[in-house]
């Protein structure tokens, strides 16, 4: 019996996980917004994180672009498996945002009209959180929901400028011990306060690093994390950095590879007794060796191409690693390269600095590529445009020769008409929606008209002041008149009347 104890606390001393550990996930991926800017990757971030999962043991209880009600039937299951697990995990991607320091993810059908929505309209991660601390031993908390929100603005302005200063941007921090005590993991895709990206390929940046990572061999989840972190600062090019607060007891692995029981070799001692140990598992020692020697070579590599500006760079990479971590961001700057390259050649002039024209085509008035990507109601719902804004842009549009009737800050058929007919003329694809790209461009191009159009309306607006001063004026030097002709004396009752009517002169004109 003795023998058999000293053996199962050796596999376990190895490192091999219980069999039956009790993992259980909550991923969920809000992209498909409803009143408020989509998002293309959230709902690629839960699949692929969800599948990741699995494969490391996780029941996972998953969802993609859910709505409030499906957010709550789905966080229900999760509490109902997460009770009396060793490892609770939430992964969120989408949009959040934070009211007074309290963080809430928002399901594709929320419309935040005011500070009532937030309690009927979004999920509060606290309440997430409770159902994660009933008897959990780890709970690991990963939110990719710090991008830039619409709704919160929208919120913020309507609050007043009394209580706006409630809505932070991003997330706010979540200190360790709300989770539930000494076993915790929380990482954001930046830091609190700060606005995360969503990236240009299949997932976020940060995702991106956490798929690459979380599944690494015999490393812990704390080295993980340091992992996650160099990397999505790197290529982000140092303008995101994710945040990560750990408060564990000991190392805890995600991936911990069981290690075959050892052959006992003995080893001599003082006197003439001898103890066993057991031997070194060397195929394993050189299988992780190579792994990571393996990994170390292909980022060196990639650290090498990645700033490059030329395709041939990326190219090889991809020859040597088709299948590599990288891959995905190479191809995307192959397809960059290869925009920018059409696009100079198409325009010599604009590499040259020349100024754009209006009417010239939109490769002629605007080099960059990322200016070619055709307006949808996102792009456009992005800018967060109010009604005086909107006032301008149709202004502009009229300026630059497409009327779109009377600027009265609706975006109705006649200015999404005006809008693609602008487009179809500047050689942008007419979808009758901007981007900040075209929008820029628009103003560009009418400024000089613009500015004209502002002095005129100004000068209007002086003109018509100066003509009500006039009046009033005439007004009350008339009565001045008037009272001097009847002998320059008046009861009280008769100026008070006199009085009562000018006043009412005076006020209706200032009212018209």
């Amino acid at each position: 019996m003795f023998k058999r104890m000293i053996a199962v606390l050796a596999i376990v001393i190895a490192g091999t996980a219980p069999a039956l550990a009790k993992r259980v996930a909550l991923v969920i991926g809000n992209g498909a917004y409803e009143h408020t800017v989509q998002l293309p990757n959230p709902a690629n971030d839960a699949e692929t994180m969800a599948t990741k999962l699995r494969g490391l043991g996780f029941d996972v209880v998953a969802g993609q672009d859910q709505t409030y009600g499906d957010m709550r039937r789905t966080v229900m299951e999760f509490a109902k498996k997460a009770y009396g697990a060793e490892i609770a995990l939430l992964f969120y991607a989408g949009h959040g945002m934070q009211i007074a320091g309290q963080n809430l993810l928002v399901p594709i059908d929320a419309k935040i009209e005011d500070e009532t929505s937030l309690d009927f309209e979004t999920i509060s991660v606290d309440f997430i959180l409770r159902q994660m601390s009933k008897d959990v031993k780890v709970q690991m908390v990963f939110l990719d929901a710090c991008r830039d929100n619409p709704l919160a603005r929208t919120l913020a302005r309507r609050m007043g400028p009394s209580r706006s200063g409630n809505v932070g941007a991003g997330l706010a921090e979540i200190k360790v011990q709300e989770t539930g005590g000494e076993g915790s993991v929380i990482a954001f895709a930046t830091s609190p306060g700060d606005v995360a990206l969503d990236g240009e390929g299949d997932n976020s940046p940060f995702t991106s690093a956490l798929i690459r990572h979380i599944d690494t061999p015999n490393v812990s989840i704390q080295t993980v994390m340091t992992r996650v972190t160099g990397d999505v600062y790197d290529e982000t090019e140092k303008r995101q950095r994710p945040w990560v607060n750990a408060s564990l007891i000991g190392e805890v692995f995600l991936n911990k590879q069981a290690v075959a029981a050892a052959p006992t070799t003995e080893v001599a001692s003082l006197g003439n007794t001898a103890t066993t140990a057991p031997a070194v598992n060397q195929a394993a020692v050189n299988t992780a060796t190579q792994s990571t020697i393996s990994w170390e070579r292909e980022k060196l590599v990639w650290e090498t191409v990645k700033d490059s500006d030329n395709i041939a760079d990326y190219k090889s990479y991809l020859e040597t690693y088709p299948n590599g971590t990288f891959a995905g961001f190479a191809r995307n700057s192959i397809k960059r390269l290869e925009t920018q390259s059409q696009v100079a050649s198409l325009n010599p002039s604009a590499t040259a600095g020349t100024a754009p024209q209006a009417g010239t085509g939109l490769v002629a008035g605007l080099p960059d590529p990322q200016k070619a990507v055709p307006g949808t109601q996102a792009t456009e719902s992005s800018l967060g445009w109010n009604r005086t804004a909107r006032r301008e842009v149709q202004t502009r549009l009229n300026l630059s020769g497409h009327n779109v009737g009377n600027p009265d800050g609706a975006f109705g058929p006649k200015t999404r008409a005006g809008i693609a007919a602008w487009q179809t003329a500047n050689g942008i694809v007419p979808t009758g929606y901007f981007t900040a790209a075209q929008y820029a461009f628009l103003t560009t191009q009418t400024a000089v008209q613009y500015t004209a159009y502002a002095a005129e309306v100004q000068r209007k607006q002086k003109a018509a002041q100066a003509s009500r001063s006039a009046t009033n004026s005439r007004r009350t030097t008339n009565t001045k008149t008037r009272a001097k002709n009847n002998g320059g004396s008046m009861n009280p009752a008769g100026a008070a009347f006199i009085g009562g009517v000018v006043g009412g002169i005076i006020g209706g004109a200032i009212g018209r």
